[in-house]
Parts: structure tokens; sequence; C-alpha cells
């Protein structure tokens, strides 16, 4: 188990932790029970994973070697029978600050009128135009797409007390569709 390439726990039904990955020992502190990795607000959903379907997914902060509190993936299955725990925890926050970083390069890009940057176009001046407005059209439709779907998760990111990501994200986005529109 310990050369398992990801963050992986065997644990008791109690939470104690029978069993590690290496990864674990670079990304978490030595403790001897999962829940002390569990910030204080995701423990109680945590504690119903005996109760879930399993196996499943939730999402819960967990305190890293890093940050009191870094948002995760947690993939677990709960084997009743042998009252054992297994769980993969998958770190959610790159993704977030990929995606934050690729909107702060369209803002300025956007801001500073680079629009061949994020758009190429190599037609004729009239063609370029239509084109243009095409591109700007479609960059307006899948920002509105990307709120909808952000929508979708906002229930869970509150539960999990993200949701100033959900709101920066969709602040962000309603700046670059006020850029486009000017």
């Amino acid at each position: 188990m310990y050369r398992i390439p990801v963050p992986y726990f065997k644990l008791t039904e109690d939470f104690e932790i029978i069993n590690v990955s290496q990864s674990v020992t670079h990304i978490f502190y030595p403790v001897t029970s999962f829940l002390d990795l569990v910030d204080w607000d995701s423990k109680t959903k945590f504690k119903q994973i005996k109760t879930d379907s399993s196996p499943g997914v939730m999402e819960l902060n967990l305190k890293t070697t890093d940050s009191p509190t870094t948002l995760f993936t947690v993939y677990f299955h709960y084997q009743q029978k042998e009252k054992v725990i297994h769980l993969v925890c998958m770190n959610e926050t790159s993704a977030f600050q990929h995606v934050q970083l690729e909107f702060q390069q369209w803002r300025k890009q956007l801001e500073n009128n680079d629009w061949n940057e994020v758009v190429a176009t190599d037609a004729e001046p009239v063609e370029a135009d239509i084109s243009f407005e095409f591109h700007k059209k479609q960059a307006e439709r899948k920002i509105s797409t990307i709120n909808d779907l952000l929508g979708i998760i906002q229930d869970d990111l509150s539960e999990v007390g993200k949701l100033e990501y959900i709101k920066l994200i969709q602040s962000e986005l309603e700046d670059i569709k006020g850029l486009l529109r000017s």
C-alpha cells in the first residue's frame, strides 16, 4: 500500500489510521486518527461515511502541511463486514487555482484590447470583424454556461465552506463579460 501513487488511507471503523500510501506522508501531518486531519466544518459530513452508500465520493476540507484547509475530493469504500474504510484523497485546490489564473490572464488581455491573443484571426479585415463578433458572442455564451454550471455545484461548495470561491469565479466572469460588451 505504501507505493500507491495517490494519497490513500486505510482506516478502522472508528477512523483510526491503519495504513497509508507514501504520498500521505508528504501532504498530511502524522496523526493516528483521520478525524484530526478533517476540518471542523467537514467532520459531521465525513462521519456520515458509514451510513452513505459505498463506494462513494464526497468533498472535504482537510488540514495539510501547506494549509489549514484544503479542498479534497475523497473517494471512499466502507467495508462493513471487515470494519475497514478505504479512502483516496484528491487535492482540488490546484484545479481551482489553474482556472482562476486563466481567468486573470483573459481579463488582462481583454483590458489591454489584446483580443487577437485570446482569439486568433487570419481573415480579411471585413471577415475579421465578423469573426471577432462571432467569437465575442461565443465567449459570452461560454461564460453564461460556466455560470450555469457553477450554480449547480454552488450548494455542494457551500456545504464545505467554499462558497466564496464560487462568488469569486462568478465575479471574475461578470467582469470579463462586461469587458466583452464594452
